[in-house]
């Protein structure tokens, strides 16, 4: 074993911890680092039997092997290059799965990447309220565009903030957890950022998180659960009007529900009951094989007239449409099948309900969207369900 590749492997992986959230570049050459570590370390045979014993990890690699055969069925697959590009990344889970890493790398990283993510709310925040110009004026390298808060897309950030918060709602419960008021004031941090950014799915996750910790926290205290309960209600209530974008955002979202999809009632359908009904039609037609690796947008481009551009976005906005719709019926179940499996390892772990939180956060994110075909959310959940499931507690 090369002892320099493992000294070098901790540092790499407590820097990915904190770039995940700021930088796609860097992400990716660091990535790179650990691949190259990674074989460098050695020990292949013990590799291979820590892989062939985690389930999930064959539902992964059964996963990607079908989008492979998936070539040779249906008659588009014009982005199954860019296919090939997002599935690469999964292949980082058995690289973290198997990788030497000490438990004290593990507690940094985490510490790393709610740093990371502490410094992005409060820019975005510094931001929002025009205390400072976008970070793009400052720093070239940082995309610059209406969409980007701090560092990253809106819907990116409120997400990973949204992990963050739940994160340290569980470190909170540890008994060895020291400093829990600095865990408070970051989740406030966090909050604050949420909820006065347009990315509903962060909002949503940071709500269920806090609910679940008010219900067990105060499970056996009705009075403060109550009290907690209403303290979140009166955030909610401010913020929605004192904020315009999440009151908006709010608004939005009620009258497509109220209008049977319509943005505005008697106008076009909102874009997400388009991909979902029109999907589902064509799912049907063909559930058992789908139509092919990368033939999504194709078709839709096609045959629907959504007036979409598929060159930006070229999922249906859900995950588990997008796969099925490729795929088909067997390409769902080991997608469920890697979730899954990871939700029963982390259970058996101590304080297994509060680490499955994880799991079952991106199980809930692919309803709204294709996060698993995501580089920034794909990273981050990789890292983190190696965090949640290779720490011991103490």
């Amino acid at each position: 074993m090369n002892n320099s590749a493992v000294g070098l492997q901790q540092y790499l992986f407590i820097s990915l911890g904190f770039f995940i959230p700021i930088s796609i570049a860097i992400s990716n050459i660091i990535i790179g680092l650990l691949v190259f570590c990674w074989i460098l370390e050695g020990g292949f045979k013990i590799k291979f039997h820590t892989i062939k014993s985690l389930k999930w990890l064959l539902a992964l690699f059964a996963l990607i092997g079908l989008y492979l055969i998936g070539l040779f069925w249906g008659e588009n697959h014009v982005d199954a290059a860019w296919q090939f590009q997002r599935l690469a990344l999964l292949l980082l889970f058995p690289i973290l799965a198997t990788i030497r890493i000490h438990q004290n790398t593990i507690k940094n990283g985490a510490i790393a990447f709610l740093s990371a993510t502490l410094c992005s709310a409060i820019f975005a925040i510094l931001i929002n309220n025009n205390l400072i110009s976008p970070l793009s004026e400052y720093i070239s390298i940082i995309h610059s565009g209406s969409q980007t808060s701090a560092f990253i897309k809106y819907n990116y950030h409120n997400v990973l903030l949204a992990i963050a918060s739940t994160l340290c709602m569980y470190l909170l419960i540890e008994k060895k957890t020291k400093n829990r008021k600095t865990l408070i004031i970051c989740i406030v941090i966090y909050a604050t950022s949420i909820f006065t950014e347009s990315g509903r799915a962060g909002q949503i996750l940071f709500n269920l998180a806090s609910l679940f910790y008010i219900i067990y926290y105060s499970r056996k205290y009705i009075l403060r659960g109550v009290s907690l309960l209403l303290l979140l209600f009166f955030f909610q209530a401010l913020i929605y009007n004192t904020t315009s974008v999440y009151k908006n955002r709010l608004d939005a979202t009620s009258s497509i529900i109220k209008n049977n999809g319509d943005v505005i009632k008697g106008t076009g359908k909102n874009i997400r009951y388009i991909f979902l009904s029109e999907s589902l039609k064509r799912i049907f037609a063909k559930p058992i094989l789908g139509y092919g690796t990368g033939s999504f947008a194709s078709i839709f481009n096609n045959e629907v007239t959504s007036g979409h551009d598929f060159s930006l976005h070229k999922t249906p906005h859900n995950q588990y449409i997008y796969v099925w719709f490729e795929i088909g019926i067997a390409g769902l179940c080991f997608l469920i099948f890697i979730f899954y499996y990871q939700i029963m390892d982390l259970l058996q772990k101590h304080d297994g309900i509060h680490r499955s939180l994880l799991p079952l956060t991106f199980v809930f994110l692919m309803l709204v969207d294709s996060y698993f075909f995501i580089f920034i959310l794909t990273s981050a959940y990789i890292y983190l369900y190696t965090i949640y499931s290779r720490y011991e507690s103490e």
